[in-house]
């Protein structure tokens, strides 16, 4: 069954709610999937749903939570269980600024990197607070706490061995100076 209005809907939020999971975190798969499994409920809740835009996006991300936290345990189950046959090395050459950028957001609380993902989708501090139901206060303090976790953890980045040092160790190099001769 087809409510008027649901293909039109459809096609226009389908990739902006993908590419907002995406921007939260999400692999492309990861947004698709839970975008889809979203609309799929949205065609079932259509006549009922007053905000289609925001129910969708909520659900969507609630999906993606919650396959992230199942593959989660799961990789931290295989993890624990697996029996590694040396180190894992602690430099890794030329690293990829999009996995570090994305190991960033995914260190983010959801609720930050969701809030961030709107932001950046170009919704207002008033709709994502509508969207989310949570005062417009809230949704700015998430941004501005999200954006401080993202500097410090980008300034702290150590681009010549490729990981994130502690806080604090960065560029300290004992007896680097040379002396003129």
């Amino acid at each position: 069954m087809e409510w008027p209005g649901f293909s039109d809907f459809f096609t226009q939020e389908y990739q902006r709610v993908v590419h907002g999971l995406m921007r939260a975190g999400a692999t492309c798969e990861e947004a698709e999937d839970a975008v889809q499994d979203a609309m799929q409920a949205l065609l079932l809740a259509w006549p009922t749903c007053r905000n289609h835009a925001g129910w969708v996006r909520t659900t969507a991300w609630h999906a993606f939570c919650k396959r992230a936290d199942r593959n989660r345990k799961r990789v931290e189950l295989e993890s624990r269980n697996a029996r590694l046959t040396g180190p894992e090395p602690a430099v890794r050459m030329e690293p990829d600024e999009r996995d570090r950028v994305m190991r960033v957001l995914r260190d983010l609380p959801p609720r930050q990197r969701q809030v961030l993902a709107l932001h950046y989708d170009e919704y207002s501090a008033q709709e994502i607070a509508e969207l989310l139901g949570v005062k417009p206060s809230t949704v700015r303090s998430n941004l501005r706490h999200a954006v401080a976790t993202i500097r410090r953890s980008l300034e702290r980045y150590d681009t010549k061995a490729g990981f994130v040092s502690p806080a604090g160790d960065e560029g300290k190099e004992g007896g680097s100076h040379a002396q003129a001769g």
